[in-house]
């Protein structure tokens, strides 16, 4: 029994000794890299860092996808790997010994020449017009776009002194030899509506990058109602000295535009990292800014009918829509037929012609108008 114990006992040992040398050789072994993206991330870094041509052996030492049984088919991931650098704009490149006769083995590297991007070195002009480009941007009413359009010219134009103007650069050289600057003033919003403004706006802006819907409290401005909105947004433009957001408004199942400054409260749906809608393949963002008011419908459209007089024909000139009909009834007199949703603004221009357009079709825009001349009578009475 003893030595039945004794040679039982034996195996165990070995054992132990063989997964603590197991261990050991594991402690040892290099970490194996098993995402692809990173794996090709790290090959990149690997060949960058080297100071001479890398050998398929020393890099199927760091890579597990390529330590298979044959080592042809290890080959051949690494070359399919290689394939897709190639294609991300990545030069590697192989070196035999011919063509350089400090290796002894051929190996990879990737060619910096052409790898790194040429330095970046701006005329004056091009710098005039970046700072003039920057200041609209900064025009924007975002809380942080002023300091990264900064950051953004004077990385671009870090070799010239302080690019703060569009209007002269390089600054001339006073009397006493110093540059003298021509600043640009961007005057910058204080009021809480402008705050809030600039808060939405960046709110917005990240909800249509990131394709989250949007829950807003709009007030109308033909009736002063607030309603609540759901609008999968899909892009901002400015017209009119107004931001407005497009998107597909779930209340009247269309694709409605709306004024940033009408919006009382804005909430964006959670988990910024996951999309809620897909943009339409046909949405053209220009489509929109480039759209006249005449024909916004922020209500349901109806048939308007104008007659512009003498004194308001230059306003007959102006866009309303393709499907306008337009006619001549004489005494120079112009007639246009049209569809629109967006009795406000007809209404404002009428008030604005001072009895050089009269409205002759549209419910909305009649009973909207009677309204804005009733409350003026009321004021004035």
């Amino acid at each position: 029994m003893k030595e039945s114990s004794s040679n039982s006992s034996k195996p165990k040992s070995a054992k132990k000794r063989a997964s603590k040398n197991s261990s050991r050789g594991n402690a040892n072994k290099k970490p194996v890299r098993e995402d692809r993206s990173k794996r090709l991330l790290d090959l990149v870094m690997l060949l960058l860092r080297a100071r001479t041509p890398v050998t398929f052996r020393e890099i199927r030492d760091q890579f597990s996808a390529y330590q298979t049984a044959n080592i042809e088919a290890g080959l051949r991931a690494f070359e399919r790997d290689k394939a897709d650098l190639l294609t991300l704009g990545v030069p590697v490149r192989y070196i035999t010994p011919d063509e350089n006769s400090a290796v002894e083995d051929g190996g990879y590297l990737v060619e910096l020449s052409r790898y790194r991007l040429p330095e970046v070195h701006l005329t004056p002009d091009e710098i005039s017009a970046l700072v003039l480009a920057s200041s609209v941007a900064r025009a924007v009413p975002s809380v942080g776009y002023a300091r990264i359009c900064d950051l953004a010219v004077r990385k671009l134009a870090f070799d010239y002194p302080d690019p703060d103007t569009p209007l002269a650069w390089p600054p001339e050289r006073t009397i006493s030899g110093e540059h003298e600057p021509v600043l640009v003033h961007f005057p910058e919003g204080k009021s809480a509506a402008e705050r809030l403004l600039g808060e939405f706006f960046s709110q917005i802006e990240a909800a249509t990058r990131n394709r989250k819907v949007v829950t807003l409290q709009y007030r109308s401005a033909s009736t002063g109602d607030s309603t609540e909105r759901k609008l999968d947004p899909y892009g901002l433009y400015y017209r009119e000295r107004s931001w407005l957001v497009v998107g597909y408004c779930h209340l009247r199942k269309d694709t409605r535009s709306f004024r940033l400054d009408r919006i009382e409260e804005l909430k964006v749906a959670p988990k910024p990292k996951s999309p809620d809608f897909d943009r339409p393949e046909s949405f053209d963002i220009r489509s929109y800014s480039a759209r006249s008011p005449w024909t916004f419908s922020p209500q349901t459209p109806e048939e308007v009918v104008l007659e512009f007089h003498s004194e308001a024909l230059s306003t007959a000139n102006e866009d309303f829509g393709s499907d306008a009909i337009r006619e001549e009834v004489g005494d120079g007199k112009i007639r246009i037929r049209f569809m629109s949703g967006n009795p406000s603004f007809v209404v404002s221009r009428i008030l604005s012609a001072k009895g050089g357009i009269h409205l002759l079709t549209g419910d909305s825009c009649r009973q909207y108008l009677k309204s804005e001349l009733d409350a003026m009578e009321e004021m004035y009475r």
